[in-house]
């Protein structure tokens, strides 16, 4: 979707190219995040791809054409924009802001209406209580909202996000992170999206270009960046806490246990008691006439029982749960708040999908490692 070839940006009196010779490509579908410290290039690389930086030289591609040979007008109506301070029109309302782009490409009013307020809803923004609402009365994630809105309002295959949740606090900025990843896997845009954070390009990125002066270190995954950096620039830049970070990139459920038992509250003692005679069994959960898992019963709290009258009084109702969507340092997190070792994963309607425990996230995590370590141990051996 997007080509970019041997592409340089010299600016008159600089010592080096803010951007020197960077060459890759982005597939359609995918997010790629541009990362590094101050100067590297990132947001001058983004600016670019839609013209309002020129190259000094190289070629870049979108969906096939050089934008050098296109319009720049018109190349930007077909590419989503969205910055850190979102950029709103101040004078105009919130469904206003949203229609700019179908208004220049002359759709018509029913048209535009319908998309707005599709877009709205899309957003989690109330459609009736918001759209004619100024910039000025709405919270610093609203805002956010509305321009991730704007920039999809022509329904653009190419989308380019420069540092577009860096203006709000962390906990709207990680609700923000995860309602843009739900949407992403419904709309399926070519992002390429701008970031200092490394922990928010692991968590953003289906790839991640990571620069330094100008030039390309490492354009991979984000799980090959963390188990294997190129080089010591890119050992530092992802930190020391490498282990921690995979965290981030992998969903609950990659961890996720389909097959705990699930009863009624009114099961009979004794199916409890023939599941607990399985020492690998922990926990079972229990579920409502509506099938809707509503707490567990913990093996230690089950010995406790002394009678089989009342079992149920022993049940744990569970202080959170997660959603498909989360990654499994968001699961950490929340055990580690609520002191929990085990929490339910939903999906978007709000149906019990599995139970994420921390024991089996570090377990994952420490196999992963281990991987890893043997194929770099087999690799040395090869060469050797």
């Amino acid at each position: 979707m997007i080509k970019i070839e041997e592409v340089t940006k010299k600016y008159p009196g600089m010592e080096r190219p803010a951007v020197d010779k960077l060459s890759l490509n982005i597939e359609e579908g995918e997010i790629c995040v541009f990362v590094g410290p101050s100067g590297c290039g990132k947001t001058t690389t983004l600016k670019m791809i839609n013209l309002i930086i020129e190259p000094s030289g190289g070629k870049i591609h979108v969906n096939g054409e050089n934008i050098r040979e296109q319009d720049a007008n018109e190349l930007r109506k077909k590419i989503g924009y969205v910055i850190q301070k979102t950029g709103l029109f101040p004078h105009y309302t919130v469904f206003d802001n949203i229609a700019v782009v179908p208004n220049l490409l002359g759709w018509e009013e029913e048209q535009v209406e319908k998309r707005v307020v599709e877009l709205l809803k899309m957003m989690n923004l109330d459609p009736d209580e918001n759209r004619d609402k100024f910039p000025k009365a709405l919270s610093g994630g609203q805002s956010q909202r509305v321009g991730v809105a704007r920039a999809m309002a022509a329904d653009p295959p190419v989308m380019l996000m420069d540092e577009p949740f860096g203006a709000v606090d962390p906990i709207t900025r990680n609700q923000l992170q995860n309602e843009f990843l739900k949407l992403q896997q419904k709309v399926k845009k070519t992002i390429c999206f701008v970031t200092h954070d490394i922990d928010e390009a692991i968590k953003m990125g289906d790839k991640i270009a990571i620069l330094d002066q100008g030039k390309l270190v490492q354009y991979d995954t984000p799980e090959n960046i963390l188990l294997n950096p190129v080089n010591e620039f890119v050992e530092e830049f992802v930190g020391s806490d490498r282990s921690l970070k995979v965290l981030n990139l992998l969903r609950v459920t990659t961890v996720m246990r389909k097959n705990i038992k699930r009863v009624k509250d009114k099961t009979g003692f004794e199916e409890i008691k023939k599941y607990f005679s399985n020492p690998e069994k922990n926990r079972i959960l229990i579920e409502n006439d509506e099938k809707h898992v509503v707490g567990y019963l913990a093996k230690e709290e089950y010995h406790k029982i002394s009678t089989a009258k009342g079992w149920n009084k022993a049940i744990r109702i569970f202080p959170a749960s997660l959603n498909e969507h989360n990654t499994l340092k968001d699961a950490m997190a929340d055990m580690l708040q609520h002191n929990i070792a085990a929490l339910p994963v939903m999906d978007d309607n709000d149906q019990f999908m599995g139970i994420v425990s921390f024991t089996d996230i570090q377990a994952y995590i420490g196999e992963a490692y281990e991987e890893n370590d043997n194929e770099k141990d087999q690799d040395e051996n090869e060469v050797l």
